[in-house]
């Protein structure tokens, strides 16, 4: 079997040599041994002997075999230590390095090493994921779909070319929105967690994940209590960085009380002490020599101090600080660079000080992995506009509804539109709160205010449903993988996202066509019916062919009431949701009848052509 596989492409030559001639010598040992077996049974040493060098064969075959088809060290990992990956705060984590290839090397490196490259794809460097494999290049921030590891890992389960295949571990939802946001953001191999935008969503998901300065695991023994009862004062606050912590956190209040000597007795805790504030006290450049002494110190605010930087060489000793504040002081650029040998230093603030925007661009070139923050200097900027702010909960109209729009900025002027155009500051009407909304209507607003720019797009589409089905049945099954809560599912007034078609709120069809049967108790006059869909052409969800309505009194004598055929996409494009409104002449009916059917075979341009595609739908709305 190892001969038969050897043939694929993508196993490098080296890597097949000694588990092809083990292979080789595991037959001919063991076919000697059966053809001679009656001689070799009657000398036990020799049969014991053969018995044992089998087995050693066999079982060193197994493991190349494993190694190269399942990564390194697969057949033995269960019995060897586990390791663990280095834990890092998220004050040093790298976005690449401590969040994207942890998962690349668990869930992608065993198919695309070096010794078994599937489709010509390495994954172990840089350099070769910038290369790609025979496909092309695995992302591209340009591109509708951002790429083919992306569009990959989002397709189908049962689709052939999911990623990682079937029978290897899958992504967990965490791990794809988090290749997601990095591919999606530029995917830079070099930035810094603590770099992010604290609203940033993979800054979010970095802080579940790593451990800060206040909450690491700190592994030295707590100081003793009578210690630190003695250090406090009204003045200075000695005290745990967090519960239960044992290491601490020290803040000097007032510069008229600050004494050389006060700092001095906090070396009595220098083991413990991780975070120290001396922002606005009459520090100067001497005491930095009994500061360089707080080894264990990973927060350091020295701004609006009276140092001047000529002795801040003195703190290359605090090889655990992170984050340190020089703002307010007289430092120069040559004085900063004195620290380039803290290796753990990330953040630098320097606002207030006589460092240009040229020693700044000097420093960023010479202390890479350190983030310098100047402050925001906003006398010749032109902000822009926030969109304005949707109140309304509700989604889906059931009675005629206002539409509740705000902003917070004073002066902001909101322009809307009902019927799916850009609003504009001049044809676009203004806002108001007796706009109602009682029907099918898209939403878009913006806002304008002189001086400013003019903020993106609000856009909402809100559902108008009358009436609800008694019942509701499924004349041909949904596929069994994506039925959400069964056919009551398309009445229950919950949409489903268009980012995460796995969350249960979605139905799809694919080796159905979707024929669904909804039931009224009463005869009712039915004039619109709407299907809230799913469009997500990486992941093979496509428009249907076409959607038909019938309807009738009696459920089996129906008629045509409506029939669309909607536009296909032509090109790879983000997700998004899609609602295809079918009008029609009223009618009465106690039945109503929805075939809708699914591409049968996608277009030559799709990456999946010639595979069948998938309908999802969430919703129907009844008038």
């Amino acid at each position: 079997m190892g001969l038969l596989l050897s043939k694929e492409n993508g196993y490098e030559a080296d890597a097949l040599q000694w588990h092809k001639w083990s292979g080789v010598s595991v037959a001919i040992i063991t076919t000697l041994w059966f053809a001679y077996r009656e001689k070799i049974k009657s000398i036990n040493w020799l049969n014991t002997s053969i018995a044992l060098l089998s087995l050693v064969i066999i079982v060193f075959t197994g493991h190349l075999g494993c190694e190269i088809t399942h990564g390194k060290n697969y057949l033995l990992s269960p019995i060897l230590p586990e390791t663990q990956q280095q834990t890092v705060l998220i004050e040093d984590a790298t976005v690449y390095k401590d969040m994207v290839q942890p998962i690349l090397k668990t869930k992608c490196m065993s198919c695309h090493n070096s010794k078994k490259a599937k489709g010509e794809l390495v994954m172990e460097t840089e350099a070769l994921l910038l290369k790609g494999g025979k496909n092309g290049k695995l992302w591209d921030s340009t591109a509708a779909d951002f790429g083919l590891l992306l569009n990959r890992i989002h397709l189908p389960m049962e689709a052939k070319k999911h990623m990682p295949p079937t029978g290897k571990p899958q992504l967990t939802e965490q791990e794809i929105q988090i290749l997601n946001l990095w591919i999606k953001s530029g995917a830079d191999f070099n930035i810094k967690v603590a770099s992010l935008n604290p609203s940033n969503s993979l800054r979010l998901i970095a802080n579940s994940i790593f451990n800060t300065i206040e909450t690491d695991d700190y592994d030295f023994d707590a100081a003793d209590e009578s210690k630190i009862k003695n250090l406090n004062t009204n003045y200075l606050l000695v005290e745990p960085i967090a519960n239960g912590s044992p290491a601490l956190t020290a803040s000097f209040f007032s510069a008229k009380f600050f004494s050389p000597e006060k700092l001095n007795e906090l070396l009595t805790v220098k083991e413990q002490l991780v975070s120290l504030n001396l922002n606005k006290t009459p520090t100067t450049d001497e005491q930095l020599k009994t500061i360089g002494q707080l080894t264990a110190l990973r927060k350091l605010n020295l701004a609006f101090t009276n140092i001047t930087g000529k002795t801040l060489g003195e703190l290359n000793k605090l090889q655990e600080l992170r984050q340190l504040s020089l703002s307010g002081t007289s430092i120069k650029k040559d004085d900063v660079l004195k620290l380039s040998a803290l290796k753990k230093l990330t953040h630098v603030y320097v606002w207030s000080t006589p460092l240009t925007d040229a020693d700044i661009a000097e420093l960023k070139t010479k202390m890479k992995n350190v983030e310098f923050e100047k402050g925001f200097k906003g006398n010749t900027t032109i902000l822009k506009l926030t969109p304005p702010i949707l109140l309304n909960e509700e989604q889906i109209i059931n009675t005629p509804v206002n539409l509740n729009l705000k902003h917070y900025i004073n002066g902001v002027t909101i322009h809307y539109t009902l019927d799916g155009t850009e609003p504009d500051s001049v044809n676009a009407e203004t806002y108001n709160n007796n706009i109602v909304l009682t029907h099918n209507v898209t939403v878009k607003a913006k806002a304008y205010k002189q001086g400013w720019y003019s903020s993106d797009v609000m856009e909402k589409y809100f559902f108008s449903s009358k009436y609800k089905p008694d019942s509701i049945i499924h004349l041909q099954p949904a596929d069994v993988q994506y039925r959400g809560d069964g056919a009551k599912t398309l009445s229950d007034l919950v949409t489903g996202e268009a980012t995460n078609f796995k969350n249960g709120k979605w139905v799809g069809f694919r080796e159905n066509k979707m024929e669904t049967l909804f039931l009224f108790d009463s005869i009712i006059n039915v004039k619109s019916v709407t299907l809230n869909s799913l469009v997500d052409v990486g992941s093979y969800i496509m428009p249907p062919v076409y959607i038909e309505v019938w309807g009738g009194t009696n459920k089996n004598n129906l008629k045509l009431l409506k029939r669309i055929s909607p536009e296909q996409p032509t090109k790879l494009q983000p997700p998004f949701t899609k609602a295809f409104e079918l009008s029609f002449t009223a009618a009465n009916i106690k039945s109503l009848k929805i075939i809708s059917m699914p591409v049968p075979k996608l277009p030559a341009w799709h990456p999946g052509k010639g595979d069948k595609g998938w309908f999802f739908i969430d919703e129907v709305f009844i008038n």
